[in-house]
């Protein structure tokens, strides 16, 4: 039997003992208030009555595709849903999952931990939870039943789906050291939202690019890490080896900056260097991905 993830509750321990929403702009605040009262009650509806038919999941995938830009969404793949992407207690309909991302100004982020770089983050979660419900809302016109997940995960009670998970699954990046997905375009500047649905769609699978051999041998995130949170080697999670973040040293040092992200600065693949992509071409060379 698959072991799900369980929820921690370490978002509600931040918001408990150290966000302070007085640091907050009047935007923010209602970036914060459209997530929780607006955004998070429209997650489900009910399909139309008539179904549009589909000689095949690419091509649904491709009408998905193209809905999904036009809505704002930078990246787009699919994958199935699986055990160990859904949370335990969490009510997950659909079989197949459509995964979103939204990219992070850089020069927004470049600032961190100061607070641009925590702005651009809210704005992504908000700006990527309205693209979420509308790719959800587009599924059920179609004529077929669609769930949207809360990219706020922490608001749900409990979360639903490891959007991160679902989004390497689909072929959209590479789990790295600092814990996150890292994308070919845009590096960990990145967030991602999951509407699950059932219309069927493709299965992207995984696209390795050589992310994990290069954090292998770089450090400058954990070297750059003012909580001493990412770690030095992998450990094993639910029977994964990967890299874990200690999220009781980085949550004093995010909720410090409301949303540090100095480990997404310094990532070298945000600003990707000829060097690099020698490098990355050898890896690919070698092990064939």
């Amino acid at each position: 039997m698959v072991d799900r993830p369980e929820y921690t509750g370490i978002f509600r321990y931040m918001v408990r003992n150290f966000e302070d929403p007085g640091k907050q702009t009047w935007k923010e605040r209602f970036w914060v208030d459209d997530l929780e009262n607006a955004q998070y009650p429209a997650l489900e509806g009910a399909p139309a009555d008539e179904t549009v038919h589909f000689d095949t999941p690419e091509e649904a995938a491709s009408v998905i595709r193209e809905f999904a830009a036009a809505a704002g969404a930078d990246m787009v793949g699919f994958t199935r849903v699986t055990p160990e992407m859904v949370f335990r207690g969490a009510d997950v309909k659909g079989e197949y999952a459509i995964s979103l991302g939204i990219e992070m100004d850089r020069e927004a982020i470049s600032t961190a931990p100061e607070a641009p770089a925590g702005v651009e983050a809210l704005r992504a979660y908000w700006r990527l939870g309205r693209i979420v419900l509308d790719v959800a809302r587009f599924v059920r016109y179609l004529g077929y039943g669609a769930q949207g997940h809360q990219v706020r995960t922490f608001l749900a009670d409990p979360p639903s789906i490891l959007h991160s998970l679902a989004a390497e699954r689909a072929g959209l990046g590479e789990f790295g050291r600092l814990g996150i997905l890292v994308t070919p375009a845009f590096g960990p500047r990145v967030r991602f939202g999951t509407v699950t649905t059932e219309l069927p769609l493709p299965d992207d699978g995984p696209r390795p690019f050589g992310v994990d051999e290069f954090c292998s041998h770089c450090t400058i995130c954990m070297d750059a890490c003012r909580g001493n949170a990412i770690p030095a080697g992998k450990s094993e999670v639910r029977g994964v080896l990967k890299y874990t973040i200690d999220p009781y040293r980085c949550i004093p040092e995010f909720a410090k900056y409301d949303g540090c992200a100095v480990c997404i600065s310094v990532c070298p693949f945000n600003r990707r260097t000829e060097e690099m992509d020698w490098f990355l071409e050898g890896v690919r060379k070698l092990t064939g991905k």
